[in-house]
């Protein structure tokens, strides 16, 4: 005889593994396009596990069968939404926390760029010395002549930049470029634009704009590389390295 009493707990947890596999498969379309490298591999995962939990569930719930399995694949499939989840969140914040700083670099690079990042322009890690520390990564976005950047601004010490110009000395196709400051006497670095009279003209005005007011120095002496749309300034005066991807 059917153990009539067992029916709502059943139903339950088919709701909730019809739950956990709506979310996973709806949440990995949301945020594909942010972070599309990330996701993407997550989606392909997600929908394969989602569909064994469907199935094995079936079995559990008619035969009492490969109930560990399903406990397995649930569990899973819960840590491949979340991580789908977390990515874009990870991407949009944390800008000033240093300590986070290697997973919105995964992120950024292996989420919204996959194979094709460039490891040789955002350093591995963040020196011991770092500080008025900023970090803006941006997701994918589905739209004609969008890039995804990212900036990387802080002060450090001498040596450290020193390592940072080694680096980008070695880079194939960097490059170097003495910083050369704005003409004051040019029109379009009058009153509203006075700020740019301290953007070095080798730097993107877009990357100066992400500057804090901290961040923002005489460049006079400033070694800017520039690799493609990507690059990285440094000043020994200030301290301050900025990189751009």
């Amino acid at each position: 005889m059917k153990d009539s009493t067992k029916e709502p707990k059943d139903n339950t947890w088919h709701s909730i593994n019809v739950l956990i596999a709506t979310l996973t498969i709806l949440g990995g379309i949301m945020f594909l396009m942010y972070t599309n490298g990330i996701t993407s591999v997550l989606f392909d995962v997600g929908l394969p596990v989602n569909i064994a939990l469907v199935l094995f569930y079936k079995i559990f719930k008619k035969y009492g069968r490969f109930r560990k399995t399903v406990i397995v694949l649930r569990i899973t499939a819960i840590i491949i939404f979340v991580s789908g989840i977390l990515a874009p969140i990870t991407l949009m914040n944390f800008k000033h926390t240093k300590l986070m700083y290697p997973v919105k670099r995964f992120c950024y690079g292996y989420g919204v760029y996959s194979e094709r990042f460039n490891k040789d322009i955002l350093p591995e890690s963040m020196p011991k010395k770092c500080d008025d520390y900023l970090f803006i990564t941006e997701g994918s976005v589905p739209a004609q002549d969008y890039h995804a950047d990212a900036y990387l601004i802080f002060h450090t010490d001498k040596n450290t930049l020193k390592k940072y110009e080694e680096h980008f000395n070695s880079v194939d196709n960097a490059e170097r470029h003495t910083a050369h400051m704005p003409n004051p006497e040019e029109k379009q670095f009058t009153d509203k634009y006075e700020i740019l009279m301290k953007c070095p003209e080798e730097l993107p005005k877009y990357v100066f704009q992400r500057l804090e007011p901290e961040h923002i120095h005489d460049f006079e002496k400033a070694i800017i590389y520039t690799h493609y749309s990507k690059g990285c300034m440094l000043d020994y005066d200030s301290g301050l390295a900025v990189f751009w991807y």
